[in-house]
């Protein structure tokens, strides 16, 4: 029954320190600034959704497109390993996907490397080098499937 016990203790310490361990690492973020054009006057509901992927999963985030330009912020978590007691927060993303949709249809979308496209502004802040414009296709627009 102690070796039970002892085990569990041994399952909660470890369970506390690798959620300690990743909470050290910052949280990047990858802002995505855009522009749409022919964008259909039928599309009120268009959203700009960016796919931010790294090595250690997917995050995406939804803006409205409103006026024709959109900006979406998202959050992405640094953390890598843990190496004898210290952390290494250093995952950045690989590439970034930007959608234009609305219920049922995607208009248009783009995938960017990140390292070829993106800056850091600050530690951890990242932005597009130059900006974003995205072309609705005349027959997606046109469209009704």
């Amino acid at each position: 029954m102690r070796t039970l016990q002892r085990l569990q203790l041994a399952l909660i310490i470890a369970l506390v320190f690798t959620a300690t361990v990743r909470a050290k690492c910052i949280t990047g973020t990858v802002t995505v600034h855009g522009r749409v054009q022919n964008l259909p006057s039928a599309a009120t509901a268009a959203e700009a959704m960016v796919v931010v992927k790294t090595p250690k999963g997917t995050v995406s985030r939804t803006a409205l497109v409103s006026n024709g330009e959109f900006t979406v912020e998202v959050p992405f978590s640094t953390y890598s390993s843990s190496f004898l007691g210290g952390d290494r927060c250093n995952t950045a993303p690989k590439f970034v996907e930007i959608k234009i949709v609305s219920p049922g249809r995607v208009y248009v979308q783009k995938k960017l490397d990140f390292k070829g496209n993106f800056e850091m502004t600050s530690p951890y802040q990242y932005r597009l080098k130059q900006e974003l414009s995205l072309d609705v296709p005349k027959e997606r627009a046109d469209s009704t499937k």
